[in-house]
């Protein structure tokens, strides 16, 4: 009679706290590795927008700012570097990528919030578009405006990077940048603004997807090659080479060229008018880079567009580097120079592949 008694309630406890520790092990654990930058930023007062120290808060500090982004993950933070972006180095990154891969083994990790300075935000968010060995989420997301100030954008940009780090739809898709409601893909998103809260866009192919009100919606995915399914594995590097950008312009002189190769530049990107063009002397600068074993990849300074192989081109044995901004174009060069991959036709296939 007493069993009678005993067991509802015996299993109702017994139901509540099976049912706690499904909930609780459905909840994602999302990591946070704080860089620095303008979203951990403090202004000396409400106003300032532009004036301001980068990286003066810790990561933690950040959270506890925002006490409801507790509620869509566990969260396990920790502040990897404090600095501006400018600061970056590929040093640094490597680090970041090796720290990522080794957190990503683990299965209750869900995905990665990584905090960005805006200025080379992008660049870092490729290098781990390239090098990151894992189809879990890598979310890199920044702030136009300090988190002292009016209407600070950091505080929803950090919400919605780690709803994006969290969905399971955004697994497999490489590594994003999430500013402003707005998912790019680190290989085509690009800031667009010096101050704007709208500061990163893809032009030519668009937003990956959107974090709106009631959640995470993708509506494209990327096609090239990425994270999981890339060739380049930072392990087996163990330095990285100076790989330089030579913009070009009218009547513009060689002699950068020449300067930078007889520094040790172990390849060059020219970042030329149009669909990559450069000025007759620095056509010729270039031929004698190349005749020096130092491969030259041809992007455009106008922004958007693709740079496909010219005749002029296949003369002098520059590689055509596709849609690929300037900048970006140098991180995979320096990934494959790195990884002994200078030949001509490997390099064709790399930039066309990533």
């Amino acid at each position: 009679m007493r069993f009678k008694k005993l067991f509802p309630s015996s299993l109702a406890l017994v139901a509540t706290l099976s049912l706690a520790a499904l909930a609780s092990a459905a909840v994602p654990t999302v990591v946070i590795l704080g860089t620095g930058g303008t979203i951990q930023s403090k202004g000396d007062t409400r106003m300032t927008r532009y004036d301001y120290r980068a990286g003066r808060f810790d990561i933690t500090e950040i959270i506890d700012l925002i006490p409801q982004v507790k509620d869509l993950a566990n969260l396990e933070a920790e502040q990897y570097t404090n600095i501006g972006s400018p600061s970056m180095t590929p040093e640094v990154w490597k680090g970041l990528v090796e720290k990522i891969n080794e957190k990503a083994l683990r299965s209750d990790v869900s995905g990665f919030v990584i905090t960005h300075g805006t200025n080379t935000l992008e660049e870092t968010a490729f290098f781990l578009h390239l090098t990151v060995q894992t189809d879990k989420p890598v979310v890199v997301v920044g702030a136009q405006r300090p988190s002292t100030s009016i209407s600070a954008d950091g505080p929803m940009n950090f919400y919605n990077a780690v709803q994006v780090a969290a969905s399971p739809d955004a697994r497999g898709k490489g590594v994003f940048i999430c500013m402003n409601q707005q998912i790019n893909s680190a290989r085509e998103g690009t800031k667009t603004s010096a101050y704007k809260v709208e500061a990163f866009q893809s032009r030519d192919l668009g937003f990956l997807g959107v974090v709106d009100p009631d959640g995470v919606h993708f509506l494209r995915a990327p096609v090239r090659r990425h994270t999981y399914l890339s060739e380049f594995d930072i392990s087996d590097i163990s330095e990285f080479p100076r790989i330089d950008v030579i913009p070009s312009f009218a009547d513009a002189s060689g002699d950068i060229v020449d300067f930078v190769v007889g520094a040790g530049a172990k390849g060059l990107v020219l970042a030329g008018h149009g669909a990559g063009g450069a000025s007759p002397a620095q056509g010729d600068a270039f031929k004698a880079a190349i005749s020096k074993g130092v491969p030259v990849i041809a992007s455009s300074r106008t922004g958007s567009g693709r740079v496909i192989e010219s005749s002029r081109m296949t003369e002098s044995g520059i590689v055509a580097g596709d849609n690929l901004l300037p900048h970006k174009a140098r991180i995979l060069l320096m990934l494959a120079v790195a990884s002994g991959k200078t030949d001509r036709e490997e390099l064709k296939r790399i930039f066309d592949q990533y």
